[in-house]
């Protein structure tokens, strides 16, 4: 309930209580001590992007420079942190949305970076709309769009849409000596040998260092227990050649942060991508594969499993400065 000092406020007291308050948002890096408290928002929310999951939080802070802040029952995002293209995700969580929102314009204005919101389903923009009519322009995002499947689609691959994946699958057990296993620590530095040869393979330079994508997977299976991660690994002639690593967003949706396969193996992506989902993916009602970052190859093989949703991601940006 509210205190009596608030229901007798005016409108301009209450500005500068929120004002005050802006001082109290700590925005921080993601910690895996973070997850308890933001997976129950995140999953309560009950969106299927990619950004509802706390590993995409966790996974890729270095990379894209994310913080996170918790402000009642909301989750609060923002990338590229203290670069001046902050973009604060649209709030995920229950509550008083217009609040929320306010809490962040004033965090943005207090940092003197402009107010915008990433993230945004097409309901998000409607919704963003009624609650300040005329404040925003939205602009889609392709390149961020998630390609969202049913489960039982990757798993049966059924009907003439889907018979070239089943030749793949076919071809592939003519031509090969396989397996399959679930990741654990015991086959973990297969996954690193996997990664590595991966971006070997594709021209990435890790002379420097690993690559921002292999330091999140790393990172992924440093902790994959605390995330409570799962994923698959494919082996050939023994040798560890594709692997898939996600998590569960929430109970009708898993999300697939990483899958990949080495050159040289006609239908593997068909097969790390099939064997995973059947035998681990049965109980969700969605997949998540997440983006396809704007790669004409990536984008064709996302397509090509005919996605049940492609969830759209629009930029709220201000109209004018306020």
């Amino acid at each position: 309930a509210c205190p009596g000092w608030w229901k007798k406020s005016t409108g301009k007291l209450k500005a500068q209580f929120w004002r005050i308050c802006i001082f109290m948002l700590e925005f921080q890096i993601p910690k895996i001590e973070d997850r308890e408290w933001a997976k129950s928002i995140l999953a309560g929310a009950e969106g299927m992007g990619n950004e509802f999951a706390f590993g995409t939080l966790f996974l890729w802070s270095k990379a894209y420079n994310c913080r996170i802040c918790r402000h009642g029952e909301f989750v609060f995002v923002c990338y590229n942190y203290g670069t001046g293209e902050d973009l604060y995700t649209y709030p995920i969580g229950k509550g008083n949305l217009r609040e929320a929102l306010e809490v962040l314009r004033s965090d943005a204005a207090e940092r003197g970076v402009p107010f915008r919101l990433w993230g945004l389903s097409r309901e998000d923009c409607e919704e963003l709309e009624d609650e300040l009519p005329g404040r925003f322009s939205y602009e889609p995002f392709r390149n961020d769009f998630d390609y969202i499947y049913r489960s039982q689609d990757l798993i049966q691959l059924a009907g003439r849409k889907y018979h070239g994946k089943r030749n793949h699958l076919s071809q592939f057990s003519r031509n090969y000596s396989w397996s399959y296993e679930d990741i654990s620590p015991e086959n973990f530095e297969d996954v690193r040998k996997v990664a590595r040869e991966w971006a070997r393979q594709n021209g990435v330079d890790e002379s420097g260092g690993l690559s921002s994508e292999n330091q999140a997977i790393f990172k992924a299976l440093e902790f994959f227990g605390p995330l409570e991660f799962s994923g698959g690994l494919i082996r050939v002639d023994e040798k560890p050649v594709a692997f898939t690593i996600g998590e569960e967003i929430n109970s009708c949706c898993f999300v697939l942060h990483f899958e990949k396969a080495l050159e040289g193996y006609t239908g593997l992506y068909a097969v790390i991508n099939h064997e995973f989902a059947a035998r681990r993916l049965e109980k969700y009602e969605y997949v998540n594969r997440e983006e396809d970052m704007g790669v004409e190859g990536l984008r064709k093989a996302k397509l090509s499993y005919h996605p049940a949703i492609l969830q759209e991601k629009y930029v709220a940006s201000p109209r004018e400065q306020t």
